[in-house]
């Protein structure tokens, strides 16, 4: 899955705002652009997109603090 992807669906469905910049090392969780809500629903779209279960252990800061550590975690579980 695509940074732009991630990105996208962040922008569109989770903060309902296709305007919203997210860099690809913008801090997702830390600076509240995400809360808990949005991450479950993040990472099911994640699980759907890419035929995966993400074990809850795995959704840590370090994996899911930026786009790119999410496309990081998930190019490792390829």
């Amino acid at each position: 899955m695509s940074i732009e992807a991630l990105a996208e669906f962040i922008r569109i469905e989770l903060l309902d705002d296709e305007n919203q910049k997210i860099g690809p090392d913008d801090d997702l969780l830390l600076s509240e652009l995400l809360n808990s809500l949005s991450v479950t629903r993040l990472v099911q779209h994640i699980e759907e997109q890419q035929g995966i279960i993400v074990p809850p252990e795995d959704v840590t800061l370090e994996n899911f603090r930026t786009l790119n550590a999410i496309q990081t975690y998930l190019q490792g579980r390829a």
